[in-house]
C-alpha cells in the first residue's frame, strides 16, 4: 500500500508561516504589556558592622580612592580621606556598583547609572537612590564601622 504524499503550495505556506511569526511576536508583546512589573531590587540593610583597613580583605580601603564590597555595602575612601557607604546593589537591576574617586560618584557598570556620593540617582535608567550609611573611623585601630 502506497501512502500519497501531500504537497502545500506555496502561498498557503507563506501564509502559514506568517501567521505562527505573528502569533509569537503578539504573545511577546502581550507579555512586555503586563500591568505588574519586575521589583527593582532592595537594598540589604546590615546590622552595624565595622571593618579593619590593617584586614587583607580591606587594604583597598587605605589609599584614597579605594573600595571594597562587604556586607551588602561598598565602602570606599574618598580623595579627601573620608569614608562613604552605600548599598552595593543598583536599584535598577542589582548589579554591584563601583566607586569612582575622579568624580566621587558610584557607577553601574551594567547599564550606566550613576550615583552621587550620597546616593542619589544623577544618571538613570535607576530611579531610586541607594541607600547610604553613616561611618565613622578610628584612625588608632583602623577600623570603619558602617551603621544605619
Amino acid at each position: 500500500m502506497e501512502m500519497e504524499a501531500s504537497t502545500i503550495d506555496r502561498k498557503d505556506f507563506f501564509r502559514l508561516v506568517g501567521v505562527s511569526f505573528g502569533a509569537i511576536v503578539l504573545q511577546n508583546c502581550l507579555s512586555g504589556c503586563s500591568t505588574s512589573s519586575t521589583p527593582e531590587p532592595s537594598p540589604t540593610i546590615p546590622t552595624d558592622f565595622s571593618v579593619n583597613v590593617n584586614n587583607a580583605n580591606f587594604t583597598a580601603l587605605r589609599n584614597a580612592g579605594g573600595f571594597v564590597r562587604t556586607n551588602g555595602v561598598i565602602i570606599a575612601r574618598t580623595q579627601q580621606g573620608g569614608f562613604i557607604a552605600v548599598s552595593q546593589a543598583c536599584t535598577h537591576q542589582g548589579t554591584a556598583v563601583n566607586y569612582v574617586a575622579s568624580n566621587n560618584t558610584f557607577f553601574c557598570p551594567n547599564h550606566g547609572s550613576v550615583f552621587t556620593s550620597d546616593g542619589e540617582v544623577q544618571t538613570g535608567p535607576a530611579t531610586k537612590p541607594l541607600t547610604r550609611y553613616k561611618t565613622s573611623y578610628d584612625p588608632s585601630t583602623g577600623d570603619v564601622r558602617v551603621y544605619p
